[in-house]
């Protein structure tokens, strides 16, 4: 009975999609032959969540001079968006490089240890993300610095 549900809810899902016309931002690419299909691919939806929950620790990483934390979560922002573009057709290529040299100058901060292009490169960062949401059509996302933590069980410092 769960099964029939299931197969109703998202028939039902995909036909209002469907009928209203919305395309995705981005959409998966298609199987070939010699590759894995798409069944287990995670959404852009949830890459783009998990994302944003290490901008912010990227954040505070940063703003508490914690750089090996930081470096940490500049890699694991790196991957994201590499899988995204990788997983993704329609993800404009430059939208993803635009994001990349914002990293880049972060990962030298952190090497340096320099707070101020740290939050700098952090800054455009953020400009980058939502440059690539405008563009998507998803620009009621807007990303910022954020002003509270979620993550109260983490210690962020040195």
């Amino acid at each position: 009975m769960r099964t029939i549900a299931l197969v109703a809810a998202l028939t039902l899902t995909a036909l209002a999609t469907a009928e209203s016309g919305e395309s995705p931002f981005a959409t998966p690419q298609e199987a070939r032959r010699g590759r894995s299909d798409n069944a287990n691919l995670i959404s852009l939806g949830d890459i783009m969540g998990d994302t944003q929950l290490r901008h912010i620790k990227l954040w505070y990483a940063g703003k508490s001079e914690d750089w090996d934390l930081a470096g940490y979560e500049v890699n694991r922002i790196s991957e994201s968006l590499t899988r995204a573009g990788m997983s993704y057709v329609n993800i404009p290529v430059e939208l993803i490089q635009s994001a990349g040299k914002p990293l880049v100058r972060m990962r030298e901060a952190i090497s340096t240890k320099s707070e101020q292009e740290f939050m700098r490169s952090y800054s455009d960062l953020t400009g980058a993300c939502n440059a690539c949401h405008q563009v998507g059509g998803v620009g009621f996302i807007q990303i910022q610095t954020p002003t509270s933590s979620p993550f109260t069980d983490e210690v962020f410092g040195k």
